[in-house]
């Protein structure tokens, strides 16, 4: 019978996720880790004191190996205190968007089912008594709630630290994304999955210590998240914003806070195009950006950098469910501007048939991932695991089956198509939506691009976001006839003064198909 070990044998260097941090502390302890926009600043020794305590904390308050501890806040530094504070004890994180709906909150909940909860005063009164949880946190906010106690108090026990006796193969965190049934399901990554990737991703993208790495991207969406855990493998900074601040400040506050990396989704790079041109910006340094959520058009590519001289642009691949595919290196783009680059160091792409036959290179079918980072699963869903998590053989590793389309070129390049759900048919026509919605940011003075199709009569719509109010819908159409097939051509322009946008920052999809069927 395995015996649980006890706090002080818990924390080992280089072991765990938590090992992220620690070793970071021991290379750079007096070098700040965390900026917050509530201007909470603290250093790597300062964030492992911290967790420290808070892991105190919990295993005093019955908090154990396998338990899952849900981080309720809006962006701020103490979602990461938390999450390497439950890591550290062998528990599993689960950090949940600030914007949920109590529907969506409930769905979650009733699957994770967490011995403990951490809140802030932005969310702590979607926390209801409905919910049977023991432990409850809050962070800020003028009183305490009956039931929870403050984040200060937590913070008050005593820090004590020894070997950390987890395993590296148990579940550490769950993320969560929307199931094709319409349920979320969670997305199960173990310590080894996610300290590996951090490593390759590393590897790929060279973040320097002397980086400011600014995050406005919800902590909930992993790619986001997974900025807390890249900023410590390079001794690096994090200032943690807010996706509100995606918006006329946001240069500004990325000049204050010094940022010299920005990881981003399409929209936040739009969002400072259509700034940039609308009046000239004081500008921070900045010297890379990293995109994944959906393909980045090449047109919003060379604006960046013609706003940012030097600039080196990261276009990557990825999953939740392996966090990530492939990054192209900048020096490899432009001869495979239209590849989402080479698989990461350990991992394995290929395209099968819809049998599940290895395709010859070049040929386009099913993208199939293999590697360390490929997740245990989805969390109490064995039906949809076994759907998209396979084994060819007893014997065989677990190879992820993305439902994504694409290629791989003879020198490993991925060419990605479009994800299994987004292709249309049209008048006899298979057509990816990513295809036009390019060409169509392609155009002077379009900034965002969506196109569906309205099954009642099979027409597609594109919708469209511009800085330029000179371009109408019979100039766009004219534009995108020029260089588009005619089955590809979109029967209708429909001018947005802003796209809507899911609480990640993409854009809700969902939300414009609905406005078709009104």
């Amino acid at each position: 019978m395995s015996r649980v070990p006890t706090l002080a044998q818990r924390w080992q260097p280089g072991y765990g996720v938590a090992g992220i941090l620690s070793s970071a502390v021991h290379s750079r302890p007096d070098e700040t880790y965390l900026e917050d926009r509530f201007g909470v600043s603290l250093t790597y020794s300062e964030t492992e004191a911290a967790v420290r305590r808070l892991a105190f904390y919990l295993d005093k308050h019955g908090v154990k190996r396998g338990d899952r501890v849900g981080i309720h806040m809006s962006n701020r530094a103490e979602i990461a205190v938390a999450l390497y504070a439950v890591s550290l004890l062998g528990g599993i994180y689960v950090v949940l968007n600030a914007n949920l709906k109590p529907k969506g909150l409930v769905k979650i909940l009733d699957q994770a089912e967490p011995v403990a909860v951490i809140a802030d005063d932005t969310t702590v009164e979607n926390i209801g008594q409905e919910f049977e949880i023991k432990t409850k946190i809050v962070v800020s906010g003028e009183t305490v709630p009956e039931g929870w106690v403050s984040w200060e108090d937590a913070q008050h026990s005593p820090s004590q630290m020894g070997g950390w006796h987890g395993f590296d193969v148990d579940a550490a965190c769950l993320v969560f994304t929307s199931g094709s049934t319409g349920t979320p399901r969670g997305v199960t990554l173990s310590h080894e999955n996610i300290c590996y990737v951090v490593g390759a991703i590393q590897d790929r993208l060279n973040y320097q210590s002397e980086d400011t790495i600014g995050c406005f991207l919800p902590l909930a969406f992993d790619y986001g998240l997974y900025q807390i855990f890249l900023a410590a493998q390079a001794g690096a900074k994090l200032y943690i914003g807010d996706p509100g601040q995606v918006g006329p400040r946001l240069p500004q506050v990325m000049k204050e806070a010094g940022v010299s990396v920005l990881p981003g989704v399409p929209s936040v790079y739009a969002a400072l195009i259509a700034l940039g041109r609308r009046k000239p910006l004081e500008l921070p340094e900045l010297r890379a950006i990293t995109n994944t959520g959906e393909r980045l058009p090449l047109s919003y590519i060379e604006e960046m950098q013609n706003m940012f001289p030097g600039l080196e642009v990261f276009v990557m691949y990825g999953l939740t469910e392996c966090k990530r595919v492939s990054i192209m290196k900048p020096c490899e783009f432009s001869e495979h501007s239209d590849s989402v680059g080479r698989p990461l160091a350990g991992t394995e792409v290929y395209a099968v048939d819809e049998e599940g036959n290895r395709l010859p290179a070049g040929e386009v079918g099913e993208l199939v991932v293999r590697g360390r980072h490929v997740a245990l699963g989805y969390w109490k869903a064995r039906e949809e695991t076994a759907k998209r998590f396979r084994k060819r053989a007893p014997e065989a590793a677990v190879e992820l089956f993305t439902g994504d389309s694409g290629s791989v070129d003879e020198d490993g390049f991925i060419y990605f198509s479009a994800r299994s759900d987004d292709w249309l048919k049209h008048r006899g026509n298979r057509i990816s939506p990513v295809e036009i919605e390019n060409e169509a940011c392609t155009i002077d003075g379009i900034v965002e691009a969506s196109l569906h199709q309205r099954e009642s009569d099979d027409t597609l719509h594109l919708f469209v976001t511009r800085s330029d109010d000179g371009i109408d819908e019979k100039a766009i159409l004219k534009a995108l006839s020029e260089t588009l097939e005619p089955a590809k051509v979109p029967d209708a322009i429909r001018i947005l003064e802003e796209m809507p946008k899911s609480i990640n920052g993409k854009i809700d999809r969902k939300a414009l198909a609905g406005t078709l069927a009104e």
